[in-house]
Parts: C-alpha cells; sequence; structure tokens
C-alpha cells in the first residue's frame, strides 16, 4: 500500500532524525542552561554536560512524536535553541521544528535502598516506561580470550566487576512503578554461568513480585542460548513475559570469527533451535534477538531477520560503532544510509509476519531506534495521526 502525504511528510522528518542521531546536534548556551537536566529534566550520564557548565537532556522529544538521544557537536548543521520560553530546533539556520520537550526526570533517580544504594546507580528509564537494569559486566567467555570482538564489556579495570543485588532492583522496581513512571522491566548484561545466570534470574523476579505483590510483570531476561533448554522454560515459570537471545551475527562463517565464545558453548546452528524453542515457550513476539549489523553484509542481516520474524522471534538491528580496545577498534561503520535502510527492510519484513508496533515495543527496553518510528508511521500512531490540523510539518 502507498504511503499518504502526511506519511512522507513523516518520513521525511525521520531521515532529519536519523542525521541528529548519528551526526549530533549543536546545543545553544541558552537551550543548555534553560532544559532543566538534571532537575525536572532526565539527564544522562557520561555524555550530558556543555562544556563545564550545564547539564544537557539524556533526550529530546517533537511535537511529531519522534524522541531522539541528544549527542552534542559544537559542528553540526542542526542546532537546538531556546528563546521566549520556547525550544526549537534550526537546520542550517533555518526553523525545522519547534515545541522540542524533554523526558521528565524521575524523582526515584534522587532516592536509595533501605542500605543506602543510589537508586540511580541501579537502574534507569529508557523510553516507554521501561527500567533497564545492567544487571552484570561479567563476562565467561573472557577466561578463555572468546569475547565478541566488537565487545567491550570486559575492557574495564580490576575490581570493577559487578552483579547488582536482587533485593536492591526490587525496591528501585518498587519505587519506579509507585512514581508512574514505569511499567516494565528490562535485565541485561554480560554472560555468565549457565546455571548461576538463571538462579539468578529466578531470585530476581521473585523480588520484584514481593515488593509489587503480583505476579503479572511485563519483564524480559537476557540470557545467552543455554545447552539445556529447559532452563528457557524456568525463566517463563518464573514469571518473565519475554526473553532475549541475542545471535549478534546470522551468517555462520562470520559467527564463529567474531562470537567464538558463543560458537565453541553452544554453536550457531543450536542458537537457532534456542531462538525457536523460546518462541514456542514464550510465544510469538516474546522472544528478542540483537543484531549488531554493520559487520555482515547487509543481505545476511535481513536474511536473519526474516528467518526469525517467521519463527516468532522479533529481530532488533542495532548499528555497529566501533569500540576502543577491541579487534574493530578504528573500523569504519556502515554509512546512515545504509542502516537507515536496513531499518525499513527489517520492519517491512516483520509486519508481513505479524509484528505490531505493541509487540516489538513490550519486548524492548528502548523505542527511539528508527525501526520502532517506521511501525509507528505505519501504524499511523504518531501524534500528528490524531491531531493533523495542530501540526505544520515542513
Amino acid at each position: 500500500m502507498p504511503n499518504t502525504p502526511l506519511q512522507n511528510k513523516c518520513f521525511d522528518a525521520l531521515w532529519d532524525k536519523a542525521r541528529i542521531v548519528s551526526g549530533g546536534i549543536r546545543v545553544s548556551d541558552s537551550a543548555a542552561a534553560n532544559s532543566g537536566a538534571g532537575v525536572t529534566a532526565k539527564e544522562a550520564a557520561g555524555r550530558d554536560r556543555r562544556g563545564d557548565e550545564a547539564l544537557l537532556p539524556m533526550m529530546f522529544s517533537i511535537p511529531l512524536g519522534f524522541t531522539m538521544f541528544l549527542r552534542q557537536n559544537p559542528k553540526s548543521d542542526y542546532a537546538l535553541e531556546y528563546e521566549d520560553g520556547i525550544f526549537f530546533v534550526t537546520k542550517g539556520g533555518a526553523l525545522l521544528w519547534e515545541g522540542i520537550t524533554f523526558p521528565k526526570r524521575p524523582k526515584f533517580y534522587d532516592g536509595e535502598t533501605s542500605d543506602g544504594k543510589k537508586f540511580r546507580d541501579i537502574g534507569m528509564i529508557l523510553t516507554d516506561k521501561c527500567i533497564e537494569v545492567w544487571y552484570s559486566n561479567e563476562c565467561a567467555f573472557k577466561e578463555r580470550d572468546e569475547e565478541c570482538m566488537f565487545c567491550d564489556i570486559n575492557k574495564r579495570g580490576p575490581g570493577d566487576t559487578f552483579l547488582k543485588q536482587s533485593s536492591h532492583i526490587a525496591e528501585l522496581t518498587k519505587a519506579a512503578f509507585d512514581e508512574g513512571i514505569a511499567d516494565r522491566i528490562d535485565f541485561t548484561g554480560g554472560v555468565i554461568a549457565e546455571r548461576r545466570e538463571i538462579e539468578y534470574y529466578t531470585d530476581a523476579i521473585e523480588a520484584i513480585q514481593d515488593a509489587l505483590g503480583c505476579t503479572d510483570i511485563n519483564s524480559s531476561a537476557c540470557i545467552a542460548a543455554p545447552r539445556d533448554f529447559g532452563n528457557i522454560g524456568r525463566l517463563k515459570e518464573a514469571g518473565f513475559s519475554n526473553v532475549t537471545l541475542n545471535m549478534e551475527i546470522w551468517d555462520e562463517n562470520i559467527f564463529r570469527t567474531v562470537c567464538p565464545g558463543k560458537e565453541r558453548t553452544v554453536g550457531h546452528a543450536r542458537w537457532i533451535e534456542a531462538e525457536k524453542y523460546a518462541a514456542r515457550v514464550f510465544g510469538f513476539g516474546h522472544v528478542r534477538c540483537n543484531f549488531v549489523t554493520g559487520i555482515e553484509p547487509k543481505f545476511k542481516t535481513l536474511e536473519g531477520i526474516e528467518y526469525l520474524a517467521s519463527v516468532g522471534v522479533y529481530a532488533n538491528p542495532n548499528s555497529f560503532g566501533p569500540r576502543a580496545g577491541t579487534p574493530f577498534e578504528g573500523v569504519r561503520p556502515p554509512t546512515l544510509e545504509w542502516y537507515y535502510d536496513l531499518s525499513f527492510k527489517a520492519a517491512e519484513i516483520q509486519m508481513r509476519c505479524g509484528f505490531t508496533y505493541e509487540l516489538v515495543r513490550s519486548c524492548h527496553p528502548e523505542t527511539t531506534q528508527i525501526i520502532f518510528d517506521v511501525y509507528r508511521i505505519r501504524e499511523e500512531l504518531l501524534p500528528v495521526f490524531g491531531h493533523q490540523e495542530k501540526f505544520e510539518l515542513r
């Protein structure tokens, strides 16, 4: 079905968003000073300052409904400005969007657990009311020097390894749910030994259930494909509603080279069987598989996305970003056009297989990626489609 004129205008705006996400945006002094970052607007650690003075918001939204992470680039053609109480974005000096808003800073960010641990250090809110908990930075593949070649999780110094306590995560979750700023939780982290990984997750979800006083919680656990598929069922029985099994690479030969630990302990074919088994256990659209796109040819990644979609697995195309200290340091990632095209084709494949925005949102913690916006434009879920008279698209 061809796009409507309004959908085409939204796709034009999406290209501007993609360029901002990829290349960053200039932030004026007045915008930085008045954003409320760290007070009323949510800030992001590690990339949240303008010089040595003002904090910057973690992300911003435009009236159309697109939300994007804010990455400062003083040389960008795009600029975030502020004047007379209004935030707006310019492109080449001309007005592009006005009425920019920033995500509300959660009140629980200033809170602590009962034994004095800062909630902000345990988990964070991304988009769509999801708590993301990076529960561990341990990777079992480190001992054999078999880490995935794109990953820098094991590059931390001595003493920095952590495994977050279930009781702390439960207290954080209750605080966020009580505030009404979250309604689901997503766990991610490194690969830990299979039995210990499942036991940890079981303890964590039980602690959360006790804290909230209910068992029906939208929750996702990220695990390595287990040798014993029964462990996938154990997660479902414990109360998780979604599971994530990240293949990273679809092509069998490239998978063997880039993900040596995953190949040795599980293997390419066995990992695919685990994805299929998980979809049968958790149901269509409740299994996620992330791909690091740009390492293998585009047609290979799309081949994997199409196969997994056909068996009920949502395959998410994360963009490849070379990390310092890894074998890929210094390698050039694909162009923005390459990733943009991949996202469109991935969304089209998945929608043909029966995936909806609500399904993919339910099993993924962060919905600012291009692929999610493609879904929302196609399904006409953006605010502009319900209130067209309020929007002037430029």
